[in-house]
């Protein structure tokens, strides 16, 4: 039975209960003894028939997931029983192995090695209209379980007791399922082995905020620290936290990087305007309110990634608009990063040839190697503030203060795991998740050394250490030495905001970046 919010009302009251097989209607009484029992034979090879379907597709019976839309969507607590994708197999395998370990402990010793629960909250699954690639998701999963690993084995989140298992949480791939997720997180707070924060809560879109406040409300008063959800919105809801910048705190950045060039000064705003998108209009919002100076060239919108059978007509007025007077030397550019490659290709046909930047702010883009000559041709340059910089994961040493404290253990500890290379991790989705899995560790052990040596925290409690990490209790993040107080409430002390310049992108900043401050 779902855990009731505290205002009396939830948001998933209509949302029907999971069942890996649909009711059988009641046979009539009228049917003759023989009818009824062949009615019954019949009835009972199809639900055969369907729980090997539900089986086959979202792992074994009791597995916790549900086919929904053609994607398993739920709670995986038994995680190497179902691979969400080919690419998730390996890792998943690897946190199966460590919550295993983790159990064996407990088994050897209840009384010293009781254990809780960590949930990823995060679409595991990527399709061509999801808000996050499969690369992505991939990295998520990685940066989450590098930082179990690390909590079980190391003292580096504080005494590595309680132990900690990580269950993954996939709300689907457009999170459209977040109600039935949600509420089975809300029954796992009172197992033995209790459920005790969520970590991840995908991006920055109206279903994060509506699980977010859903959480927030409930009685289970379970904390959440997101890993890439950035809209200034979120900061104000009760127990969640983020270790990602806040779009205020990359539109910081860009200020701080502009301030340095000032060859930079005419400006137009271009932004998505195909659907409601809470990054886009937050995103938006923050340029108006701290860059208004450089808004000097009336704004453009586009219809982006949700009219996809019409991308080469996304940006043509766009296209003109900027060879004309005033020209733009800059553009601050509020749309997601799939459109971005279209957007940087159909400027690079504009009839005039300045140059001219785009200014963006995002957790981190994928791979822009190919759209290096285009950007060359064309005379454009990409200006990222980012939670990371591609230097970070691709040099051999890191001369000191030039990278975060922590980002070092977490690469040593990301390559003796052997799940991928860290290379790849200049997104910024593995640093951010592995930080809200330490921040979520570190309330969690701040609560432990005050509880009998049987008993494990709980959810409340680790949600009331959340702004108590401060002072001699820092998160020691990837991307920062992380605080978290009530002034600053979601967002991160300490933050670095490196600048990403396009191209060249894998050169190291020649500046300390913007950091976040109180």
């Amino acid at each position: 039975m779902a855990v009731n919010s505290r205002n009396g009302t939830s948001p998933v009251a209509d949302v029907p209960p999971d069942h890996l097989a649909p009711r059988v209607p009641r046979l009539r009484t009228v049917l003759r003894r023989s009818a009824v029992v062949l009615s019954v034979v019949v009835l009972v090879a199809a639900g055969a028939a369907v729980v090997h379907r539900v089986a086959v597709s979202c792992g074994p019976v009791r597995s916790g997931l549900t086919r929904v839309d053609g994607e398993c969507v739920g709670v995986l607590t038994d995680v190497g029983s179902h691979p969400f994708s080919d690419d998730l197999r390996s890792v998943q395998d690897a946190i199966d192995r460590e919550n295993a370990w983790v159990d064996a402990q407990y088994r050897a010793d209840p009384g010293g090695n009781r254990y809780v629960r960590v949930a990823l909250f995060s679409p595991m699954t990527a399709t061509a209209h999801s808000f996050m690639t499969a690369d992505q998701v991939r990295h998520t999963v990685q940066g989450a379980y590098v930082a179990q690993r690390r909590a079980n084995h190391t003292p580096d989140f504080d005494d590595p007791r309680p132990l900690v298992q990580l269950v993954l949480a996939n709300p689907g791939s457009r999170q459209a399922q977040w109600p039935r997720v949600v509420r089975a997180l809300e029954r796992m707070t009172d197992d033995r082995h209790p459920l005790v924060a969520v970590i991840g809560m995908g991006t920055s879109i109206t279903a994060t905020r509506d699980a977010a406040r859903y959480l927030s409300a409930s009685a289970t008063d379970l904390p959440m620290i997101a890993g890439v959800a950035t809209t200034d919105e979120f900061r104000d809801i009760t127990g969640f936290v983020r270790t990602s910048p806040s779009n205020t705190d990359y539109v910081r950045a860009l200020a701080d990087y502009l301030a340095g060039h000032r060859e930079l000064r005419t400006g137009m705003l271009v932004y998505d305007d195909s659907e409601p998108d809470l990054y886009v209009r937050d995103l938006r919002s923050a340029y108006e309110r701290h860059l208004r100076r450089y808004l000097t060239v009336p704004a453009k919108s586009y219809f982006g990634a949700a009219d996809p059978e019409n991308r080469t007509q996304l940006f043509a007025t766009i296209q003109d608009s900027v060879c004309n007077a005033p020209r733009p030397d800059l553009i601050l550019y509020a749309g997601r990063a799939l459109d971005l490659d279209d957007f940087v290709r159909s400027l690079a046909l504009r009839g005039c040839r300045d140059p001219i930047s785009i200014l963006v702010g995002a957790t981190g883009l994928s791979p822009l190697e190919e759209l290096v000559p285009t950007l060359v041709e064309g005379r454009i340059t990409i200006v990222n503030a980012a939670a990371g910089h591609p230097s970070w994961f691709t040099a051999d040493s890191h001369p000191p203060g030039s990278v975060p404290d922590g980002l070092p253990p977490f690469l040593a500890a990301f390559r003796a795991e052997k799940i991928g290379e860290p290379g790849a991790l200049a997104d910024g989705y593995g640093p951010t998740h592995h930080d809200a899995m330490a921040t979520a560790v570190m309330a969690i052990r701040a609560v432990a050394p005050g509880l009998p040596r049987d008993e494990v925290p709980r959810a409340g409690n680790v949600r009331g250490q959340l702004m108590n990490l401060n002072n001699s209790s820092t998160v020691p993040g990837a991307g920062g030495t992380l605080t978290f107080t009530t002034d600053r409430k979601a967002d991160p002390i300490g933050k670095w905001v490196p600048i990403t310049v396009i191209p060249p992108a894998t050169d190291a900043p020649t500046r300390r970046p913007y950091v976040t401050t109180g």
